[in-house]
């Protein structure tokens, strides 16, 4: 075995270590960005906006009376003088039944009556002379009580007989036909009143803390997508439902167009507070991660990261803040991934110019 001289062992190691050095780590790609480098970002202003809190749910509406009509009495329909969809007044006749029979049996108690009280005046007459006992006299008044009490109960059957609306509404379903018989408890009518209706729904159990009866409630309904309706926070149940975690409430909405029909699906919000000073930032710059939510404000080309709590959301895309954020500091709204505190950054001149100036 030849061996070589120990000054080119080292010349030829030197020149293989490169190369060793170069086989083993990959050259770096130029696509890979240089974390040294500013990150470019778009930037928006904190600015100054009305605000307003709302708590949002969902619902259904109801007459603010619904009332079912039943005949009192066994009889006959004679006349029926409102239908599906018509308007009633309360104290409005909406049904006869006939009472021809209760009549001809009114007129009779009513003779009856009359000849009693006859008898118990002569008795009163004859007991004072003392031609009948006392005891003959109050048998006489006793039926002439009875002749009376008769005849208030034909009076009350009969005037049973003329179905009359208790609430001022709207007929909701006929359900009986002129000519059908009816009994006591067979149903007629349902009734109910459509100005003001009422919205009844559930809100999430950790906003009751929120809720005050009177609060202003928006309400929308599928029929009439852009109109809001407003109505008065009126009632706030007193438990929570353990199995949906949540209050229920009820809301009187005013509805003199009739709008709103009972049975309709809505949307509600309660205004819980308005603000007209509130701190708006953009949804976009905004990083929720484990329950903390945090932002990048940007100043003298830094990135500075700080936690900010959210309130309600306003229109275009805006949310408010209600700690951690004050009026005119920039918020990056763009490479919120590549970000990191104290991270170098360059702000895109066109996203400079369209940021609006706060008030």
């Amino acid at each position: 075995m030849t061996r070589r001289p120990l000054p080119l062992v080292l010349a030829l190691a030197l020149v293989a270590l490169p190369a060793c050095n170069r086989a083993g780590s990959p050259p770096a790609s130029a696509d890979e960005p240089d974390t040294r480098a500013p990150i470019p970002v778009t930037i928006a202003a904190v600015t100054v906006q009305p605000s307003t809190r709302l708590v949002n749910f969902v619902g259904t509406l109801y007459g603010n009376e619904e009332v079912t009509l039943s005949s009192q009495v066994e009889g006959q329909i004679k006349a029926l003088s409102v239908d599906l969809g018509d308007t009633v007044q309360a104290g409005q006749v909406v049904a006869q039944i006939d009472d021809d029979q209760l009549q001809a049996r009114l007129r009779e108690a009513e003779a009856m009556l009359a000849k009693a009280q006859a008898d118990e005046a002569r008795g009163r007459q004859l007991v004072a002379r003392q031609v009948i006992s006392p005891q003959e006299y109050e048998s006489m008044k006793t039926h002439a009580a009875v002749a009376q009490a008769q005849r208030d109960t034909l009076t009350v059957t009969i005037r049973h007989t003329r179905v009359v609306s208790p609430i001022a509404g709207a007929v909701a379903r006929r359900v009986v036909s002129v000519g059908e018989y009816v009994r006591p408890g067979s149903q007629l009518f349902s009734l109910v009143a459509e100005d003001p209706v009422k919205l009844r729904g559930d809100v999430p159990e950790r906003f009751a803390n929120e809720l005050q009866v009177g609060q202003a409630v928006q309400v929308r309904v599928d029929a009439f997508p852009s109109a809001v309706s407003e109505g008065r926070l009126a009632r706030i149940s007193p438990a929570s439902n353990p199995q949906n975690r949540s209050v229920g409430i009820e809301v009187l909405v005013a509805n003199p167009e009739r709008r709103l029909k009972p049975g309709f699906y809505a949307n509600g919000a309660v205004v819980t507070r308005t603000d007209d000073r509130a701190l708006m930032i953009p949804q976009d710059a905004l990083i929720t991660f484990a329950g903390v939510t945090k932002v990048f404000v940007v100043r003298n080309g830094v990135a500075r990261q700080r936690e900010v709590r959210p309130g309600s959301r306003g229109t275009g895309g805006l949310v408010e803040i209600t700690e951690g954020l004050a009026p005119g500091e920039q918020v990056a709204t763009s490479a919120l991934n590549r970000l990191e505190d104290g991270a170098a950054v360059t702000i895109r001149t066109a996203d400079v110019a369209a940021t609006p100036t706060p008030p």
